[in-house]
């Protein structure tokens, strides 16, 4: 029995520090734990795009997406399955981690598959078929560089 006590003891602690941590933890915690997406302006979609808001493959332009949204729609990218590359995946993380980026509006858009054109105009990539999908999710992925030297 006395060598059992040890274990005991250990079990004990474990116990009451599992019991301890998730109190200290909400303690700690943000009173607003989920990013709720704001509403706005519908989205355009393929059907109502404005003209010339489709490049020549019929994709929208990703030019003028903010390092927010595009963390966001790395996010959608990935978890869609839409481009088997790591790179997307590893955007999307260096983008969520920098300050500020996912309490952002427009990181939850993104999340949503709502590319924006403008700080006004969104596009909903959703209603595109799966090819052109991949397109704005590689095309935005090749911003990488210049929105993490921002």
């Amino acid at each position: 029995m006395l060598k059992l006590r040890p274990v005991f003891l250990a079990l004990t602690g474990c116990l009451a520090l599992s019991a301890a941590l998730p109190q200290a933890h909400a303690a700690q915690a943000p009173t607003s734990g989920v990013l709720t997406v704001p509403a706005g302006p519908a989205p355009m979609t393929a059907a109502t795009a404005a003209p010339g808001v489709l490049d020549y493959d019929g994709i929208p332009t990703v030019e003028h997406a903010s390092a927010e949204n595009v963390g966001g729609l790395m996010y959608y990218c990935d978890a869609h399955k839409l481009v088997t590359d790591t790179t997307v995946r590893t955007l999307g993380r260096q983008l969520a981690s920098r300050e500020g980026i996912r309490t952002n509006p427009a990181y939850a858009w993104g999340g949503q598959g709502r590319l924006m054109l403008s700080p006004t105009v969104m596009f909903d990539i959703t209603t595109l078929n799966r090819d052109q999908q991949e397109a704005v999710c590689s095309r935005s992925a090749l911003r990488g560089p210049a929105l993490l030297a921002q």
